[in-house]
């Protein structure tokens, strides 16, 4: 795999990798090891992917709070 196959893959299947094709994710894997720049596009995805550079996120004091009376 390359760095363009492997960005259009991420793009297309995100960066979850249990959802791949295993012969693709082990070469996905085998990229990353060797490719720093691989690694930072894959870094990049999985921020995007959870949100981290568009939501500051919310107040979760009331979910704490269920989950302290629930224990």
């Amino acid at each position: 795999m390359d760095l363009k196959l492997f960005e259009a893959r991420l793009k297309a299947l995100g960066p979850a990798l249990d959802r791949w094709p295993p012969d693709e994710a082990e070469a996905a894997i085998a990229l990353m090891s060797a490719s720093e720049e691989a690694q930072d596009l894959f870094a990049t995805m999985t921020a995007e992917d959870l949100g981290v550079f568009d939501d500051p996120g919310g107040d979760l004091s009331a979910l704490a709070d269920r989950i302290g009376k629930a224990l």
